[in-house]
């Protein structure tokens, strides 16, 4: 009996070894999910959410506050997180404005208000979910007081997807109860609906007192993207992928098969 012609042979190999290794990069997709993902399973999703630090969590530097003449002040950070299956962008943009003054004393990705109430940036971490229409997204940001009276505030969390601006899921009143002059308290969330949408936006909104000082104060708004890796659409892709290189190579050892009888 003679042997396969070298050409179709070596096609069938190949096609074996492709298909070999998207078998393994599948397993691995659905066998090790917690790979690709962290999340606090500690952080309850009732909307009453905090967390006191002392030390001042902060995002990754950028330029720093500059007060304008009216009060009102405005500054953007970024920084990456852990995602699940990739990384969390949490870039945002925020403006605050309070009249009577100003105050100079912003750290780097923070703003604030004249009173004193400053907010960092959106961090965030997502994590995958058995349901594919689901999708968790842990967001948090650091709220400082740097007024010299205690401060009430409340937090509102929202995500909407990027493709589109579909709204997704919020969390409203989370409260900043008794926020001390000099603390700083990390406020976290917990947002479902993520789903398979690979990218969304993830939004905070701090509410502090009218006045605080004696100074006016209005709310002030953070922006971040996040990324969630899309396991479904992953899955099947490889499937389609697995599917096209079986047919290949099931073609394949059918013309050696039939080359060999022929020869």
């Amino acid at each position: 009996m003679k042997a396969h012609p070298p050409v179709v042979r070596h096609q069938a190999m190949t096609a074996g070894i492709l298909v070999a290794s998207l078998l393994a990069a599948l397993a691995m997709t659905f066998l090790a999910p917690g790979a690709f993902a962290r999340a606090d399973d500690s952080v309850s999703d009732d909307g009453n959410l905090t967390v006191t630090v002392t030390d001042g969590s902060t995002p990754r530097p950028t330029p720093s506050v500059s007060p304008s003449p009216t009060g009102a002040t405005s500054g953007s950070t970024s920084g990456t997180g852990a995602g699940s299956g990739g990384t969390g962008t949490s870039g945002s943009t925020g403006v605050g404005t309070g009249g009577g003054g100003t105050d100079s004393g912003a750290k780097p990705g923070e703003v604030g208000t004249a009173g004193g109430v400053y907010v960092s940036g959106v961090n965030s971490t997502a994590a995958l979910t058995p349901d594919p229409l689901d999708g968790l997204v842990t967001v948090w940001i650091t709220v400082r007081n740097a007024s010299t009276a205690p401060v009430d505030a409340t937090a509102d969390f929202w995500m909407e997807s990027l493709l589109f601006g579909i709204p997704l899921d919020r969390v409203e009143g989370v409260a900043i109860a008794g926020l001390q002059p000099g603390e700083s308290r990390v406020v976290p969330a917990q947002l479902h609906g993520a789903g398979q949408w690979t990218l969304v936006n993830a939004h905070a909104t701090v509410t502090p007192p009218e006045t605080v000082d004696g100074v006016a104060l209005t709310p002030l708004t953070r922006d971040a993207t996040v990324f969630l890796f899309p396991w479904l659409l992953a899955g099947l892709a490889a499937l389609i992928a697995i599917a096209v290189l079986v047919r290949r190579a099931l073609r394949a050892a059918a013309a050696a098969r039939t080359v060999e009888a022929i020869a």
